[in-house]
């Protein structure tokens, strides 16, 4: 059996799957699975993974999403542990033996290593991944949820009961489906961080994680729904800001910041019914002035 499935998603992917395949199937630890899901692909995607023979599993679903994507991949991954990798992204050849190495020497949930991002076009390369999330329940729930994130998903080994535990990545949170996951494996194990580059990642035009109005609301929607979570899980949310009104006003600051006009108007009429502070609330009036009343995204779920 192996012991690392590593568990690509794919949708419309066929300009950098095969190099993001070969960084999967080119590792130097031999006790790896390597699972693509396609996400209802309408291009050559999975031809392409099929190409490959039986060195990789391959899964079909309609197209529902990343979260659907990685969540299938978990359900039928024989791993002990699981790498969650971006299909257009590639993992370096040692990436799975360092995790790995860290993983069998400690107790950790989550072991994650470093990541070489570049952005498209392309500009100077940094350094991302450091050990900021590195420690015992609550510290990496904590500290991810202070910065965002900070784990990258292909960067990270995770246990599959971990995976289990904390109801996989939740649909509808994209893109910060992934923020929300590692908080909640962070506030149930611990995290250990492998001072190693493990990943290349590529942030595109395209990349979820650029949709500013997107990540704003749905960053906004994660942080409502974990504290009924973490009830469900009997974990203590104390030192963290949860209360709507401070929630609100947080994403309404980044709103008016980023310009997301697009989501201002709900933001705002929910703002005021949370009593956000007049001085926010002003600004994202101001920041509305002259844009037309346009219906919200097809993608915006209310708030609950």
């Amino acid at each position: 059996m192996p012991l690392v499935s590593i568990i690509i998603p794919s949708y419309n992917s066929a300009e950098f799957l095969p190099q993001t395949l070969a960084s999967a199937l080119g590792q130097t630890e031999s006790s790896v699975e390597v699972i693509l899901v396609d996400d209802g692909s309408t291009d050559a995607s999975p031809e392409i993974a099929r190409s490959f023979g039986d060195k990789i599993r391959v899964y079909s679903q309609a197209n529902s999403g990343v979260s659907a994507a990685r969540n299938l991949g978990a359900s039928v991954a024989r791993g002990e542990w699981l790498l969650f990798l971006d299909s257009d992204d590639q993992l370096l050849p040692h990436a799975v033996s360092a995790l790995l190495k860290k993983a069998t020497d400690t107790s950790a949930g989550v072991v994650y290593g470093m990541v070489i991002e570049r952005a498209a076009p392309p500009k100077e390369p940094r350094l991302n991944g450091f050990n900021y999330a590195e420690g015992q329940p609550p510290v990496p729930a904590k500290r991810n949820y202070a910065r965002s994130v900070i784990i990258t998903p292909g960067s990270a080994l995770v246990r599959k009961s971990l995976h289990e535990k904390v109801g996989g990545f939740v649909p509808t949170f994209e893109p910060m489906e992934d923020r929300d996951y590692w908080i909640k494996c962070g506030f149930i194990e611990s995290a250990w961080f492998v001072d190693t580059v493990v990943l290349d990642k590529t942030w595109r035009p395209f990349s979820a994680g650029r949709q500013n109005a997107k990540r704003i609301w749905n960053g906004l929607r994660s942080r409502l729904r974990l504290a009924e979570w973490c009830e469900k899980a009997s974990v203590d949310l104390a030192g963290l800001p949860t209360d709507r009104r401070t929630l609100l006003e947080s994403a309404l600051k980044e709103a008016v910041w980023f310009q997301t006009t697009e989501i201002l108007p709900q933001l705002l009429d929910e703002s005021q019914r949370a009593g956000v502070s007049l001085r926010w609330t002003l600004r994202a009036r101001v920041a509305l002035l002259g844009k037309k009343n346009e219906p919200p995204p097809d993608w915006l779920i209310p708030l609950s």
